[in-house]
């Protein structure tokens, strides 16, 4: 029972990871990575944290206004 228990675990475990990298594919979550790898890139650059943490959300927020334009 026990072995069963832990492998009942285990795919509970793989559905929440298949059900987070399905969010990761949205356009929210697509932002999210890009606002997460521009804040590292930045604070690599040598900015402060306040400095790259403003300048990659502005790049996220930027970035999700032109992939979500609307069409007139």
């Amino acid at each position: 029972m026990a072995i069963l228990n832990r492998l009942l675990n285990l795919l509970k475990l793989l559905e929440e990871l298949v059900a987070f990298s399905e969010f990761l594919t949205t356009p929210v979550g697509t932002i999210g990575i890009f606002c997460l790898l521009s804040y590292q890139a930045f604070a690599l650059m040598g900015c402060d944290v306040t400095t790259a943490t403003i300048l990659a959300s502005t790049a996220a927020l930027t970035l999700y206004c032109t992939m979500n334009r609307p069409t007139y």
